[in-house]
């Protein structure tokens, strides 16, 4: 008899286009924000350069931690709301709570769920890992501060690990406490 892959169904299954286009969107911004940030510390770089004859200014490159946290928020919390839970009747109610008298293992369902969640954390943070580094790499090339940068995106990844945690728990606990 053949085992029933959880998460490969909930993988096809998900249509949480609104977790995408926030997804674009969000890395579209780092985007953006990255090159005007690299640029603008490559022009202050040369022009510290020439009149401070100083070595490298290019250290103004940064990631607003705050803003990346924030965007991760809304894209992953849409995420969490379409994995973990469906309207019915005005009000969200917990997917896992629907199956808890279907012959389905609720703990198999409620792992696959959370993979897929800790699958969409790990595309956007490391989406926006390489859009500043290599917006990083290429504008401001051996100037780039890297190792400020990278950090910057630990404290971050610290950030995203503990959101995504305090989720899983939170779902977790609604699911056994909704019925």
């Amino acid at each position: 008899m053949k085992t029933f892959n959880y998460y490969r169904y909930e993988k096809n299954h998900l249509r949480c286009t609104s977790y995408y286009v926030l997804l674009a969107i969000s890395l579209f911004f780092f985007f953006l924000e990255a090159a005007v940030n690299a640029s603008a510390a490559a022009r202050a770089s040369d022009a510290l350069r020439i009149a401070l004859e100083t070595e490298n200014a290019a250290k103004e490159f940064t990631l607003n931690i705050f803003r990346f946290e924030l965007f991760f928020m809304i894209t992953i919390s849409t995420l969490n709301s379409a994995l973990f839970y469906i309207r019915e009747q005005g009000q969200a109610v917990p997917v896992l709570s629907k199956y808890l008298f279907a012959p389905v293992d609720s703990k198999k369902l409620y792992r696959a769920k959370a993979l897929l969640l800790l699958r969409g954390s790990c595309i956007f943070f490391l989406g926006g890992l390489i859009i500043y580094f290599s917006a990083a790499g290429i504008i401001l090339g051996t100037e780039a501060p890297f190792q400020h940068l990278l950090q910057q995106f630990g404290y971050a990844l610290i950030f995203c690990i503990t959101a995504v945690i305090v989720l899983l728990l939170a779902d977790w606990h609604r699911s056994r406490h909704s019925i």
